[in-house]
């Protein structure tokens, strides 16, 4: 059995950032030899991995990446247990490394657990959670691709909006910043109304109607009050038909009417992630 020196521990140190302990202990158990001491420590972490993989994760942040052109990107939650470690640089450039990785994919709403599989990001997953030994989860991941794309992430990182728009702004460059914070404002229930559930617009329409026939209005009377009712519903929840909370008139110009100013016809694309 080869000696296992000081110089060998520091040099595995330097490389893994790992305690110097565990790096002895990891040498000592190969004999010496670096690069299997390095896959010694991987796997002993994917077992600790497991192991401790029930625990809660309530901090996190969202992560978002946009391709070069603009036009391919993606929106990540990835969580952890505590926020000092949500605000560590090993986990912000995990996360970086995951939202790209679902950019590069072709699928839209990629399942998470066959992201985590990729050999780069399960190394990479292996070996953060050696230094920082906490669960992370990823909890959420959207590819969003279309002619021009813009985001918004809160400054806590703990929310965050990507959206594809089918022509870049014209006239202000902001419109696309202003759109994305609104929206996380808002948090809509769909772009336009082809998006809203049927079964959501019958409640709406259905309850008005009761309630107008338990006032004693006449038929012609509730027709009237349930398409108000609708309309007023699809006015909250609908993001194209919503007030715009940033505009110089203070909320009274619809997002449509914004992005038509600004020569965008229609959102294609969104996606919304909160931890």
């Amino acid at each position: 059995m080869a000696a296992v020196t000081a110089q060998m521990v520091k040099e595995l140190r330097e490389k893994t950032d790992l305690p110097m302990m565990e790096c002895k202990q990891a040498l000592t158990e190969v004999s010496g030899d670096a690069a299997a001491a390095l896959e010694w420590l991987r796997k002993k972490h994917k077992g600790k991995m497991t192991e401790r993989a029930g625990r809660e994760t309530g901090e996190g942040r969202v992560t978002v990446h946009i391709s070069d052109d603009g036009t391919v990107g993606a929106i990540i939650e990835l969580q952890c247990e505590t926020a000092p470690v949500a605000k560590n640089d090993l986990f912000v450039d995990l996360a970086k490394a995951v939202a790209r990785q679902v950019a590069n994919g072709t699928e839209a709403s990629p399942n998470p657990e066959d992201i985590r599989k990729n050999p780069e990001l399960d190394g990479m997953f292996t070996d953060v959670f050696g230094r920082l030994r906490e669960t992370m989860n990823l909890t959420g991941c959207r590819r969003v691709a279309g002619t021009y794309l813009c985001q918004y992430v809160h400054h806590d990182s703990k929310s965050g909006v990507l959206i594809a728009l089918d022509n870049e702004p014209k006239s202000d460059k902001n419109v696309g910043a202003d759109l994305c914070m609104h929206t996380l404002f808002t948090k809509p229930l769909a772009v336009d109304r082809s998006g809203v559930p049927k079964e959501q617009v019958d409640t709406v329409d259905r309850e008005a109607r009761e309630m107008a026939k338990a006032d004693g209005k006449p038929e012609q009377i509730i027709e009237k009050i349930a398409e108000g009712k609708v309309n007023a519903f699809f006015a909250e929840r609908v993001l194209m038909e919503q007030l715009h909370v940033k505009t110089d008139d203070y909320g009274k110009t619809k997002i449509g009417e914004c992005l038509k100013q600004a020569g965008v016809n229609a959102i294609t694309d969104l996606a919304i992630m909160t931890i």
